[in-house]
């Protein structure tokens, strides 16, 4: 091979893996739930902490009016990923209220993710990306069965359309 068609061939190797690297670069960031799951074995019964009220529902794109017994309401949307591993949810402030954990199940087991002062979140929640079920022995994401919801009064501002506190 002659000396240019080696330097050809070095300069192709140094602008494909300048390309590769860019590209990796440019790409978006996967987005993750804002707090980590806890794992929860088994099939977990729908329980809240004190002053919390749950709803459970089946993993569907869907909205849901939550009243509490203190009168606030809001409006929770919930959105599952076309394979029906991930769930995205939001509150549409009505009244005062916030998203305290959400328990995800599928497969053998469930994934709870705890939206407090521990994990930054003192006034809850008013939404999360891409929560799912815990992975399976071999390493996938079983499909989502059921999401149970507990939700807390909380002081976020009407006007302000959630976020969290």
């Amino acid at each position: 091979m002659s000396r240019s068609a080696v330097a050809a061939t070095r300069l192709l190797g140094v602008g494909l893996t300048t390309a590769v690297a860019v590209g990796l670069a440019a790409a978006p960031a996967s987005a993750a739930p804002d707090v980590p799951p806890i794992l929860i074995e088994g099939n977990p019964a729908l329980t809240c902490p004190a002053g919390g009220e749950g709803l459970r529902v089946p993993p569907a794109d869907a909205e849901y009016e939550v009243e509490l017994e203190n009168g606030e309401t809001g409006v929770l949307n919930v959105d599952i990923s076309d394979d029906g591993t991930l769930l995205t949810f939001s509150i549409d402030l009505g009244g005062e209220i916030a998203v305290r954990s959400v328990t995800v199940k599928g497969g053998p087991n469930a994934n709870r993710y705890i939206y407090d002062a521990a994990n930054g979140f003192p006034n809850g929640t008013t939404g999360d990306d891409d929560l799912q079920s815990p992975p399976l022995a071999n390493g996938n994401i079983p499909e989502i069965s059921h999401i149970d919801f507990c939700f807390i009064p909380s002081d976020y501002d009407n006007g302000n359309g959630g976020g969290t506190a």
